[in-house]
């Protein structure tokens, strides 16, 4: 293992810790008195996983703020990792090495679909935005209840992006089509933007936020969307949110998804390991021809723009 002083020091002059509208403090945050036991597989990561994680090693500083605004309950993660933060086989160590792949990962200035800036907006927890009402980021132990949900608030219950252990166990065959951080970070994008739907009152559909499937040729599952098709530059960085509700000016839960993953594996940084894109694309590439009504929707490594 390598030293965490050092790799914390080295990471920190590669990575500055990014700035947000709020001061955050660094140190340890409070948990809430409910504690849930954990079934998701903790004995091994992913390939991706790891090969991330030796691009930015045990980081105390990134991930106590990553915590802080992915708004994470000590309840939900205790014996997930939480305060073992740098053993990377745990869930919460699998969570935030996907935050850091979301907060640098994208070469900006590229040809992508949209900037760090709103993929951040959408996946942070807290404050509130454009992208959302506030939310926390949690956990669920059932693997027959899809890979992740978004729960409305209601009164003094918060709303919650929820991801399933599916997203993080990785090591176990096969699960490591999604347990791996490119896959993870881009559930933080789909569910996020059920928030999205809600708090600007639209409607996407009444089989869990989507639109009931198959709808051949491109819906071949449930859960399906339509694929609201935009040029590259349409929506200047920090617009994503903007819609005008028509087709033009639009995005669904699944076509962000695959844009986000797609420009992870096309418009990467130079230090995202090869394994990372190739999941991202394959990710995105089998939910464009599985989850559009009118897909399949765009695939990573084709023309842009269009």
């Amino acid at each position: 293992m390598k030293d965490n002083n050092k790799v914390s020091k080295a990471v920190g002059r590669l990575f500055p810790r990014p700035v947000i509208g709020l001061v955050v403090a660094v140190a340890g945050i409070a948990g809430s008195a409910k504690v849930v036991n954990a079934v998701c597989n903790q004995t091994n990561s992913s390939q991706s996983d790891k090969e991330l994680w030796d691009t930015h090693g045990c980081w105390p500083d990134y991930f106590r703020w990553s915590q802080q605004v992915y708004n994470m309950d000590e309840g939900n993660w205790h014996d997930r990792g939480w305060t073992d933060g740098c053993n990377q086989n745990l869930e919460f160590p699998k969570h935030w090495s996907s935050t850091f792949l979301v907060t640098y990962g994208l070469r900006e200035g590229g040809n992508q679909f949209h900037g760090t800036v709103d993929y951040r907006a959408a996946a942070e927890g807290k404050p509130g935005n454009n992208y959302h009402t506030e939310f926390e980021h949690s956990i669920f132990d059932e693997l027959d209840e899809g890979y992740g949900k978004h729960r409305p608030g209601f009164g003094p219950v918060d709303e919650e992006v929820e991801l399933s252990c599916l997203l993080f166990n990785g090591g176990v065959p096969e699960a490591e089509f999604r347990g791996n951080p490119a896959s993870r970070a881009g559930d933080f994008m789909h569910e996020s933007w059920h928030s999205w739907m809600d708090k600007w009152d639209y409607d996407n559909g009444d089989s869990n936020g989507h639109r009931p499937g198959p709808v051949l040729p491109g819906c071949t599952i449930g859960d399906c969307d339509y694929f609201y098709w935009h040029g590259i530059g349409a929506f200047a960085f920090g617009d994503m949110w903007q819609s005008d509700g028509t087709s033009a000016r639009f995005h669904s839960p699944n076509q962000v998804q695959v844009e986000y993953l797609c420009d992870v594996a096309d418009n990467f940084t130079t230090w995202v390991p090869k394994s990372v894109r190739d999941m991202a694309a394959a990710d995105a590439n089998d939910r464009a021809g599985a989850r559009f009504i009118n897909g399949p929707g765009y695939t990573c490594g084709s023309p842009r723009p269009w």
